[in-house]
């Protein structure tokens, strides 16, 4: 597996609230936090340290029980989270969103999230978005209001209608996908998303190096004015990776 990974503050932002998490070869996932100073970066961070936590539960498991079991870690996640902004007034109202994706090594990729960080599927030169974003603009597009084109320049489009620690319970999304040698996975923040088209980020995942890819993902998106944290996980499969042995 090839893995490549950027996070940069971006252009606007004083300091960088994403979180990322690497446990190769089988859970790579992204947090987004939100909140006041300091809160947001507290709640990524705690949401990836649990997740980190949980990680062993996975090993063996596949179907309908791995996926149980992402469901619940994800409400697990959210508890924590909630639980320690009510503990402590500084963080009160701090959230984050939460991305991710677990190989179990059978040629399958189960991939979860809540809020509006996304995974991506790129495969012989089609990009398909796996997740579903949880917010107000993603529910219009759904519904027919507004077309895509349109949600991307929404002054709405970051408004979320789930996220991790914003209410006491939380339903996150779980998608599994069948993977295959060459296939490239992308994980990002919003901050990637609200700067580059699909048809941007697919141009540049193209690129045969990861790393070359990274950059100029990375690069367009400050270029376009950078007015997020921007963070994101490229992984290119190969054989090897598709077929471990899941621990």
């Amino acid at each position: 597996m090839s893995v490549a990974t950027r996070t940069h503050k971006g252009r606007i932002r004083s300091s960088n609230e994403d979180s990322l998490l690497l446990e190769r070869p089988y859970l790579f996932a992204i947090a987004d936090g939100m909140g006041g100073y300091n809160a947001g970066e507290v709640a990524s961070r705690l949401a990836l340290e649990k997740l980190k936590a949980e990680k062993e539960d996975f090993y063996g498991k596949s179907g309908f029980t791995l996926v149980s079991k992402l469901y619940q870690v994800m409400r697990d996640i959210n508890a924590e989270v909630y639980e320690k902004a009510r503990s402590d007034a500084s963080l009160e109202g701090m959230g984050t969103t939460l991305c991710g994706i677990y190989f179990t090594g059978t040629g399958k990729g189960y991939v979860f999230n809540v809020g509006d960080s996304r995974v991506y599927l790129l495969r012989k030169d089609q990009l398909k978005q796996i997740t579903r974003d949880h917010s107000l603009v993603a529910e219009m597009v759904e519904n027919g209001e507004i077309s895509q084109e349109e949600a991307f320049n929404h002054p709405r489009k970051n408004m979320l209608t789930r996220g991790i620690g914003v209410d006491e319970k939380v339903n996150g999304d779980v998608f599994v996908i069948d993977v295959y040698t060459d296939d490239i996975i992308l994980l990002c923040s919003d901050g990637l998303t609200d700067m580059l088209h699909d048809d941007e980020i697919r141009e540049r995942l193209q690129t045969e190096d990861p790393e070359e890819a990274a950059d100029s993902l990375l690069s367009r998106s400050l270029e376009n004015g950078g007015r997020d944290n921007i963070s994101f996980i490229i992984l290119k499969l190969d054989r090897k990776e598709v077929e471990h042995n899941g621990r």
